[in-house]
């Protein structure tokens, strides 16, 4: 066992503390797994269009009922992970997401294989909220900002390296190889997180019964300092989720006309944004998340002016911006959450999990109508107008 798990119960942990890497990886390798079993369909809906005879918004189905579902697992995620502890529940998802991440592969038709991204979903609700909460109750506050940033790098690597692989691999082989990858490799960091990460040592159980669930759910909905991360948390994601899943449709068609590997190698823009996060964390810790949060949303603006370009390094290097500026975003209302609350945490940041998901499952959806009518423009006007309101409600982030 790492040294982190033989701190005393009175004492939290900092970036000095003896162990705090094995901390680190074990947390980053659950949202690796968590957000590679979620992404790994996006950069081959094309091939799953040309494969099921659908339509490119029929297709995003196969990520927006994941994260549809996802958002109905962490409404009973974080109560159970309030009454039975944080590294059981995520043990327990991570091992049956990857299982089922498998069954994925083998669903014959088209029904099948949404009925079991449909499964995934809920089960990724163990993970996705309950290791933030986890840092929130371990973290001293002075370390919490740029710890929150590594484990959502490892989320963003995560997404990086699944629609990497899957979409290059998808060029040369059946899709359901790599994707049946993506779940061993999620089994095997369960593995490690098992072993690495300590048992919690501030948590306190909360008695699991309906009346202080709704209870705890509606003192941080009516919370003035909470609702805004809410808020951006539904704003954000529907950006990025609209914005990825018709990427991959723009690239292969006039003017780009690119190949699905390369379709696929557009995602290492998500290496450099794992450092974005990272540093956003810190730099809220020093100046305020506010400040950092509506920076943030300005640069995906001007990441997404760019991609209006019909040329592939401005589109490349708008994408880029982007997705940095959504990972700095994120990670900075990821942070508010974790101090605002004092109570249930992990009921708090499922609400923000819950409406980052909500705001994938809707915007995914509108975004293939935009699609359908106008193409990319349509996304553009989509995305701005949620980031014009995005940074008008990033000011109530103090």
């Amino acid at each position: 066992m790492s040294a982190v798990g033989e701190v005393s119960a009175s004492s939290k942990i900092s970036t000095a503390t003896p162990g705090f890497a094995r901390l680190c990886i074990a947390l980053i390798l659950s949202g690796f797994s968590a957000f590679s079993a979620l992404y790994c369909m996006q950069p081959i809906l094309p091939i799953l269009a040309d494969s099921f005879s659908l339509s490119p918004a029929a297709a995003s189905l196969s990520v927006t009922v994941t994260t549809v579902t996802l958002a109905i697992g962490l409404v009973f995620a974080g109560p159970l992970s309030d009454a039975i502890g944080r590294k059981p529940v995520m043990l327990a998802s991570m091992t049956a997401a990857g299982v089922m991440l498998i069954a994925t592969t083998l669903a014959p038709n088209w029904h099948l294989l949404i009925a079991a991204r449909a499964v995934l979903g809920l089960l990724l609700g163990g993970i996705t909220a309950i290791n933030l909460t986890y840092l929130a109750e371990e973290m001293e506050p002075a370390s919490l900002g740029q710890t929150i940033g590594l484990v959502l790098a490892g989320n963003s690597v995560g997404g990086m390296i699944a629609r990497l692989s899957v979409g290059v691999a998808a060029e040369h082989m059946d899709w359901r190889w790599p994707v049946a990858a993506i779940g061993l490799m999620s089994l095997a960091a369960t593995a490690v997180m098992a072993l690495w990460l300590p048992p919690s040592r501030h948590f306190r159980p909360i008695r699991l019964d309906l009346a202080t669930v709704l209870g705890n759910y509606r003192r941080h909905l009516t919370a003035p300092g909470l609702t805004p991360a809410f808020i951006a948390g539904f704003l954000l994601m529907g950006c990025f989720v609209a914005f990825f899943n018709f990427l991959g449709f723009r690239l292969l068609a006039p003017p780009f006309g690119l190949n699905q590997s390369v379709v696929g190698l557009i995602s290492l823009v998500f290496l450099p944004s794992s450092y974005a996060a990272v540093e956003a964390g810190k730099l809220s810790d020093r100046l305020g998340a506010a400040r950092v949060h509506v920076g943030a949303i300005a640069v995906m603006a001007l990441g997404l002016a760019l991609t209006a370009a019909p040329t592939f390094w401005l589109l490349g290097t708008g994408t880029l911006l982007f997705t940095l500026g959504f990972f700095g975003a994120h990670s900075v209302a990821v942070g508010h959450v974790g101090r605002r609350a004092r109570t249930a945490r992990a009921q708090a940041t499922a609400l923000y999990q819950i409406a980052f998901y909500v705001g994938a499952s809707v915007a995914g959806t509108i975004g293939g109508l935009f699609w359908q009518a106008l193409g990319w423009n349509g996304i553009l006007l989509l995305l701005a107008g949620l980031l014009a309101l995005a940074a008008l409600n990033g000011r109530q982030l103090r």
